[in-house]
Formats: structure tokens, sequence, C-alpha cells
């Protein structure tokens, strides 16, 4: 008797761990996927301040360039 009345408990327990288990999978991939777009995000900053240095860096030489050769 007593065998019976554990089995259904025992039932119940597995149930709720499957649950806290699939919630914990559930929050390491968000805070995965949380890291993966902060680190694109990072990767995108880095590369239009590269690309806006650069776009200076020429527009500066044009202008040293022609204004010399050009007095406007």
């Amino acid at each position: 008797m007593t065998i019976e009345r554990i089995l259904p408990r025992l039932k119940k327990n597995r149930r709720a761990a499957q649950l806290i288990e699939e919630a914990l999978l559930l929050s390491v991939a968000l805070v995965a996927l949380s890291l993966l777009v902060g680190g694109v995000d990072s990767i995108l900053k880095q590369a239009s301040g590269l690309t806006s240095n650069i776009w200076t860096s020429i527009s500066s030489s044009l202008n040293d360039l022609f204004s010399s050769a050009f007095h406007w």
C-alpha cells in the first residue's frame, strides 16, 4: 500500500522536474542569445567607426588636395 502512495508522488515530481529543466534550458538559451546579439552589436559599432574614420581621412585628403589647387 505504501508503494502505491509513493509512486504517484514520484510521477508528479518527475513532471515538475521536467518543467524546471525546460525553464532552465530556456533561460540559458536566452542568455546565450543576448550575448550573441551584444557581440554582433559591438562588431557593427566598431566597423561603423572604422568606416567613418576612413571616410573622414579620404575626405580630408581630397579637401587638402583640391583646396590647394583651387582657391575658393
